[in-house]
């Protein structure tokens, strides 16, 4: 019997594993926010004219930003500060400390005030892998400023190449459940701003 078992165990872990990689795209890749290489700046893409996405710049990836119109830079990590790798570029800086784990309206509120107003210019937001939380605010941005349907923001955001981390499904309920009218006069907003 103990054979048996070693046999059957040996045969399932020798099996071939699929294995789905969180951050491949299942739509054309031009579907989504087109990545951009650029030196220390990891996971970058283009949202919009007015807005870029990435993981934590290194001090050689804000020195990289100018080069791309980007003004202002939104920081959300909780405890990190943009100040060492800003320097003094003439970026300005915003910082949202957001929680994955409970994304709170006036933090979304704040980042749609800040990437709709003309005087921020052209708007880097980042986290850590640039991944769950800037996932999450640029959906928001997707439905609430472009006018994208909860639908095709949450694909984009889980399966847009970006790393969206399954464990934050929470994030995924939040946007479910957003209340797309009342954000968007909390923000200030008209319908479909162009942006």
């Amino acid at each position: 019997m103990r054979a048996f078992a070693l046999v059957l165990l040996l045969t399932a872990c020798s099996a071939p594993v699929q294995h789905q990689d969180v951050g491949s795209p299942r739509k054309p890749a031009a579907w989504y926010a087109p990545r951009v290489a650029r030196p220390g700046l990891p996971n970058l893409h283009r949202v919009s004219s007015r807005l870029y996405r990435s993981a934590q710049p290194s001090t050689e990836g804000m020195r990289e930003l100018p080069a791309l119109g980007v003004t202002t830079v939104v920081n959300l990590r909780s405890l990190h500060s943009d100040s060492e790798e800003i320097g003094t570029l003439p970026l300005r800086s915003e910082h949202i400390r957001m929680n994955a784990w409970h994304p709170e309206d006036e933090d979304v509120v704040r980042f749609l005030r800040i990437v709709t107003n003309p005087e921020s210019g052209t708007v880097l937001v980042h986290c850590q892998h640039g991944a769950d939380r800037t996932g999450l605010l640029v959906a928001v941005y997707r439905v609430v400023v472009q006018g994208w349907s909860k639908e095709r923001a949450i694909d984009e955001m889980t399966n847009g190449g970006f790393g969206f981390h399954p464990v934050w499904k929470n994030l995924v309920a939040y946007l479910r459940h957003l209340d797309v009218a009342r954000i968007r006069a909390e923000a200030g907003l008209v319908a479909n701003t162009p942006a």
